[in-house]
């Protein structure tokens, strides 16, 4: 998957999340996630469009999703398993503000 010109798109209170994030893309995407303007109430990050490369690309995404979630419900819809997955590991789903809907099964390789 190409990297796209921007990682984001706000519509209404869905965020969309698009491209594949690797170790290179991780400036960028920190940056426009952290630029993105001030939202409040609820937020559900639409994630079918984005995966996730490697290990540091995994930590960028937990990073961003403890950002967007800052006093808010947060619903992830179709997220990558390796973001499930750590964000579960690390206890960011205890508590009730963040949740997962539709973990994407990701497909196997071969």
């Amino acid at each position: 998957m190409a990297r796209p010109e921007t990682w984001c798109r706000l519509e209404d209170a869905t965020l969309r999340l698009h491209g594949e994030l690797d170790a290179t893309g991780i400036p960028a995407f920190a940056a426009e996630i952290a630029a993105l303007q001030p939202m409040s109430g609820p937020l559900l990050l639409e994630l079918a469009d984005f995966d996730i490369a490697d290990g540091m690309a995994a930590v960028a995404a937990v990073n961003a999703v403890r950002h967007l979630a800052r006093g808010r419900h947060l619903v992830l819809r179709a997220a990558p398993q390796l973001l499930a997955h750590n964000l579960y590991r690390v206890g960011d789903l205890e508590g009730g503000s963040l949740v997962l809907e539709a973990t994407r099964e990701e497909e196997p390789f071969g």
